[in-house]
């Protein structure tokens, strides 16, 4: 069940595939969106997605759907001295209603559905309605907690982009204003200047590359593609293997250099490249901290001890960047929701 505050929609944009004939280079599929989620749970900080959400629906003509979700993990087990003195039906009504309170508060921005708030884990909630409204997008804000208050109350956002069914842009709380071309907020609100694209050649990193060909084609921004050497992929043991590692180091850079330059030729834009070395997540975070207004990342998707024992570059990035991120799932189903 939802209930729905609508405003007069924008027209959609004219989207084209572009078809080529066999043997001719096919170019890039230009961004479509049609459904966007907003998880919202009523703090300043999940408010700051809202602006985005608004940004990309006026581009693209697209609803927004407002969501709550009442994370029963987070409250301890009922007892007779626990149990709510107001039934949960009331409880959703009210939030309901909050939720309503919210979406008045932006006018003739487009089509702003809200829904009845749903219960249990939030990033497991999340991604349900995701899956049932057959969104394109997900837009979230992450508190950005790192250390001892991360471990203690984790991150819904991670989570979220851990098993979200389609991309996800990650927004940081204390980001300033609204991504805009030379630092300012566009009156389309979505207007970009420089997107950075980190790729390792694996099909997983294609995922983001084209997604971020289609976006860039689309809203006219520069690309940049970053290629991180790790050395802890390297064996480094007596003079003799540091040196061997010095030099596959060495050969890395180039062939990437050169991999990544012969990319930048097939995408008729203005694509720079880079070449870093270090631990992946801190390069890309200390890199898009210079001059960057969107990092697009894909995941690997995994879970369970895969998870726990590899980790994952782009939840790092979530965590650390400063600016926002989207996540692009490598799986080819949700990975094409932007490029349909």
């Amino acid at each position: 069940m939802k209930t729905s505050v609508e405003y007069p929609a924008a027209k959609p944009r004219a989207l084209k595939r572009s078809l080529a004939p066999t043997g001719v280079q096919r170019q890039p599929r230009r961004a479509t969106i049609t459904r966007i989620l907003v998880p919202i749970d009523f703090s300043r900080g999940s408010l700051k997605a809202i602006p985005y959400a608004l940004a990309i629906s006026r581009r693209f003509g697209a609803p927004i759907h407002f969501l709550h979700v009442v994370d029963t993990t987070q409250y301890l087990p009922p007892t007779l001295l626990t149990l709510p003195l107001v039934p949960q039906s009331e409880l959703n009504r009210r939030l309901l209603k909050r939720l309503q309170a919210v979406a008045l508060k932006f006018p003739a921005s487009g089509k702003i559905e809200v829904h009845i708030p749903r219960e249990g884990r939030a990033s497991k909630e999340i991604c349900a309605a995701a899956r049932e409204l057959k969104t394109d997008l997900i837009v979230i804000a992450t508190h950005g907690y790192t250390g001892y208050k991360r471990t203690f109350l984790g991150s819904t956002a991670e989570r979220v982009v851990q098993h979200s069914p389609c991309p996800v842009l990650v927004v940081r709380q204390r980001h300033p204003a609204l991504i805009g071309a030379n630092g300012q907020a566009t009156r389309t609100g979505f207007r970009l200047r420089k997107i950075l694209i980190p790729v390792d050649f694996s099909e997983c990193s294609r995922a983001a590359f084209d997604c971020g060909l289609a976006i860039a084609r689309d809203l006219r921004a520069g690309l940049t593609l970053l290629y991180v050497v790790n050395p802890h992929c390297y064996p480094f043991g007596d003079e003799y293997a540091a040196l061997d590692a010095s030099r596959l180091m060495a050969a890395a850079r180039d062939s990437s250099r050169k991999q990544m330059r012969e990319m930048a030729k097939k995408t008729n834009l203005r694509c720079s490249v880079e070449v870093r070395q270090g631990s992946p997540a801190r390069e890309i975070c200390e890199y898009a901290n210079e001059d960057v207004d969107l990092i697009i990342i894909s995941t690997h998707g995994r879970s369970g001890l895969s998870h726990a024992l590899i980790g994952s570059t782009a939840e790092r990035v979530v965590r650390y960047a400063s600016c926002p991120v989207l996540v692009v799932p490598a799986r080819r189903k949700a990975a094409s929701k932007l490029t349909n």
